[in-house]
């Protein structure tokens, strides 16, 4: 008898993760099923890294995947000839007959081309879509109606919308937050205050990191001032698997910031900042007091770990005024965006290092917009069941 074969199909880093985590969770409760991925945006890293074959994968084009973020970004991707989607297509129809059912873990343009493809209706996880942000579009909500057999929300409230809705939508928990425990790594910290740095995990991330300079300058220099001597202060930066410390290191030799290496992590220094690198991200935040964030998943997740969030337009179609806005509204005061960008920014992170009970205000806040862990489980049980 043909085993059941489960293909998962999401958008990019963040959806990866989720849709990994929740698959290598499938064989565990039932390792009968067979599961693969299919990633609309990446190489498939976050399969990969959990164990889960990919049947199709691909490099993210110049926009960074938002390619309606701004006109740079779709111009970009036009000139290069971007056609992800059209493989995608193609390479999913090529495997139609070999899977019994497919979760999509997206958006609402990956649950159609999925559908399309495959000819098969769909669970669909949608974990960067809330009603904390904006509702539903009709033609969003028309299309989530006929389309997946269940829709797994990003929380409750958006669940109870969408049932009013009579959309079959349920709240199981949020896998991005899953998965999230420190390794208690020594970062040298002992006695400093410390500050988190998110630049992203797109191309972005590298301009990003250089827009973040200039308040760590900011902040060292107000924290040390308000602090006298014993004013010593941090920054612990999370970079994604795909961003290269080296290339950040040389992009800012040329500013003045020195390397300098400490229990096998490399940093840079100029004078009394201190910014160390990691690949660690749970144990960059959990060590974080507060976080500079530039990212999208990576900010959620920090909010989640109870995290007060600093955020303000960078450098690419990730960290625009708009997606930006969109994040705040869905993270609740946990994240605050800045427009008076460096000098708010700076006053904005000393307010909270010298506010305990803001932070821990505003973390809770994270916390309680993005749900406990353990949803990796309950999804992958109602799955199989």
């Amino acid at each position: 008898m043909k085993k059941p074969f489960i293909l998962f199909l999401s958008n990019c880093y963040g959806e990866d993760r989720s849709a990994a985590l929740i698959a290598k969770e499938i064989k565990k409760v039932k390792p009968s099923v067979e599961v693969a991925g299919a990633p609309l945006l990446s190489e498939g890293d976050e399969y990969f890294k959990r164990g889960i074959p990919v049947i199709t994968s691909s490099k993210i084009p110049p926009s960074g995947g938002f390619p309606l973020e701004s006109l740079s970004g779709l111009t970009r991707d036009i000139i290069s000839g971007y056609s992800i989607p059209t493989k995608y297509f193609a390479n999913l129809k090529k495997v139609r007959d070999k899977i019994n059912h497919i979760v999509i873990v997206g958006d609402v343009f990956l649950l159609t081309v999925g559908y399309l493809a495959l000819h098969k209706r769909p669970i669909f996880l949608a974990p960067a879509k809330s009603n904390y942000i904006r509702p539903h579009s009709k033609l969003e909500e028309f299309l989530m109606h006929r389309i997946p057999v269940w829709v797994l929300t990003h929380d409750e409230y958006t669940a109870c919308a969408l049932r009013n809705k009579k959309i079959h939508a349920v709240f199981l928990g949020n896998p991005m937050v899953d998965d999230m425990s420190p390794t208690d790594i020594d970062f040298g910290i002992k006695g400093k205050r410390v500050v988190g740095i998110l630049p992203g995990s797109r191309y972005e991330a590298y301009n990003n990191f250089m827009k973040i300079l200039p308040v760590v300058d900011g902040v060292v220099r107000g924290f040390v001032s308000n602090s006298g001597k014993d004013g010593k202060i941090m920054f612990l930066c999370a970079l994604a698997s795909n961003i290269k410390e080296g290339k950040i290191i040389d992009s800012t030799r040329k500013l003045g910031w020195v390397c300098f290496e400490f229990n096998k992590f490399k940093g840079i220094c100029k004078g009394d900042a201190q910014i160390l690198f990691s690949y660690l991200f749970a144990d960059v935040v959990a060590n974080s007091e507060c976080v500079i964030g530039l990212a999208g998943t990576a900010n959620e997740q920090a909010a989640a770990m109870g995290k007060p969030i600093v955020s303000f337009v960078g450098t690419g179609p990730q960290t625009t005024k708009r997606r930006i806005k969109k994040q705040e509204k869905l993270l609740g005061g946990c994240l605050k965006s800045i427009s008076d960008y460096p000098d708010s920014v700076v006053s904005e992170i000393l307010l909270l290092l010298g506010d305990k009970k803001l932070r821990e205000e505003r973390g809770q806040i994270g916390i309680s917009r993005m749900g406990k862990s353990g949803g990796k489980e309950k999804i992958a049980k109602f799955l199989v069941k």
